[in-house]
């Protein structure tokens, strides 16, 4: 799937929930508009009609009292009061007969009685009628249910408009509810599908990045595949056929190192002849400071020497080639070699080396060559590190098993300087070839080889180089390996090479 199918999901989740929100929304403003309306033409409907009504019926009771006060006090004013009170009279008639069947009851039969009362009052002498007692009574009281069928139907009103209200808020109430659902239904598909999204990208881009991490360390193995969008599979094949390109190069790299430096070593063999002739006096005596240039180019000479010779085992190391065992090989042995060799330069530094043994080692099955270029390696930088005076310890000690708890006699030679130590931003490219950096007295013009080179004779006999904790002072290397059958006896030696300081 690709990336774009993924967000296009997610938002359209989003979408969906954002959209039943709000139609549920309108649903309720619909409902609560409808019962506005409601109440409008029905309840407010009803009110306005029984208001006619009641103000009609009423304005018999004014008619009534104006005719009395004008029986009482107006006798001119008799005839205009009856005329008023029949006009009233007809106008409830008419409201009666078009809003009567709607009218509640008691304004009803106030109203009704307004009308008999008022037939009562025209149909004889006016002043008569309306100052007969029992008809003022009976006003009084139709008055009195006029007024009490009016508060009745505020009260309806009311009530009806409590009851309306009352629907409003449960509708309102259950949108919110529904709302805050859906928003928190919407919060949690948000959030479960942007991580799939998320884990859907993160995870191959993590792979990616550990591949991508491997194959810039140098290891050109194939790729796993790695799942996700298609984007990203098409960026793995992308980097696939990079490292693809990178292994062509890297074996194109390490054919060419191994034939310069087959090619280098017989010329190189041939001049370290020619100069240890020229030496020993073969071709004729030197003065002494041609015996000085002799020497100096007998050095050089051993140098590159070593330099081939590193450059070759590197490359059989990384060719996978077998490991060249050589049977009843005693470790310390190859540490004594590897000490003789380091020796001249470690006079020449003005240091001591130092060797350390807990018993003695069992015959072992092992490559020698690649054991002792391993040392070598591991005492020459400690050499190259040290300031005149200072001491390189080299301890060697036996286990009963690896350092993974693996069976069998296991071997560990710690070499540890009294120098500066490995600077922290340096610890973690020491192993990496071609990596130099000046530490203390020695200067960067190595070429970065020796540890690399180390580490992958090691793993090549099962074992490895450990860079441990700097000591105070001075770094500190381990190279640990497999001895095969034997066991540690029970005593102990020290060796030490004397400082020259001529």
């Amino acid at each position: 799937m690709r990336l774009a199918h993924r967000l296009l999901i997610s938002h359209s989740l989003m979408t969906v929930a954002l959209l039943g929100a709000a139609a549920f929304s309108g649903v309720a403003i619909v409902r609560m508009t409808s019962l506005l309306t409601e109440v409008r033409e029905e309840q407010l409907g009803e009110v306005i009609s029984e208001e006619a009504v009641h103000q009609a019926a009423w304005g018999v009771e004014v008619a009534a009292r104006q005719g009395l006060f004008a029986c009482e006090h107006s006798a001119q004013e008799v005839s205009a009061a009856a005329d008023t009170l029949r006009r009233r009279l007809a106008h409830l008639e008419t409201l009666l007969a078009r809003h009567g069947p709607v009218t509640q009851p008691l304004l009803l039969r106030a109203a009704e009685g307004y009308r008999t009362y008022a037939d009562s009052i025209l149909e004889g002498d006016t002043c008569e009628r309306l100052q007969d007692p029992a008809l003022r009574h009976a006003r009084l009281q139709l008055a009195e249910q006029l007024t009490d069928a009016w508060i009745t139907t505020t009260l309806a009103l009311h009530s009806a408009i409590r009851q309306r209200e009352q629907r409003a808020y449960d509708i309102g109430s259950s949108a919110l509810a529904v709302g805050l659902l859906l928003g928190a239904l919407a919060v949690v598909a948000a959030w479960v599908v942007a991580r799939w999204v998320a884990r859907g990208v993160t995870r191959p881009l993590g792979q990616l990045s550990s591949l991508a991490h491997r194959v810039g360390d140098g290891n050109f193995a194939p790729l796993p595949p790695v799942s996700g969008p298609s984007e990203i599979r098409a960026l793995w094949a992308d980097l696939d056929r990079m490292r693809g390109r990178l292994s062509e190069l890297d074996q194109l790299k390490d054919a060419f190192v191994a034939s310069a430096s087959h090619d280098l070593r017989t010329p190189l063999a041939r001049l370290r002849t020619a100069i240890g002739l020229l030496a020993d006096g073969t071709t004729g005596p030197l003065t002494a400071q041609q015996r000085r240039v002799v020497e100096l180019a007998r050095a050089a000479c051993e140098r590159e020497i070593r330099l081939v010779t590193a450059l070759l085992d590197l490359t059989r190391v990384q060719a996978g080639k077998a490991v060249r065992r050589d049977e009843g090989c005693m470790l310390d042995d190859l540490i004594a070699r590897a000490v003789e060799e380091v020796s001249e330069l470690a006079e020449e530094r003005g240091a001591e080396l130092v060797v350390h043994a807990e018993g003695t080692t069992p015959p072992a099955s092992l490559d020698a060559a690649l054991v002792e270029r391993s040392l070598v390696s591991l005492m020459t930088n400690a050499v190259r590190v040290s300031a005149p005076g200072q001491r390189v310890h080299v301890t060697r000690t036996l286990a009963a098993h690896g350092p993974e708890g693996e069976p069998g006699t296991w071997a560990r030679v710690e070499v540890r300087d009294e120098g500066p130590g490995v600077p922290e931003d340096a610890r973690p490219r020491v192993f990496e070839p071609f990596f130099t950096r000046a530490v203390g007295a020695a200067n960067a013009d190595g070429l970065g080889l020796g540890l690399p080179l180390a580490q992958r004779m090691m793993r090549a006999l099962g074992g490895d180089v450990l860079l441990l904790e700097n000591a105070n002072p001075g770094a500190r290397f381990a190279l640990v390996f497999p001895l095969g059958l034997g066991g540690p006896a029970s005593s102990a030696a020290e060796t030490t090479t004397p400082r020259n300081d001529g």
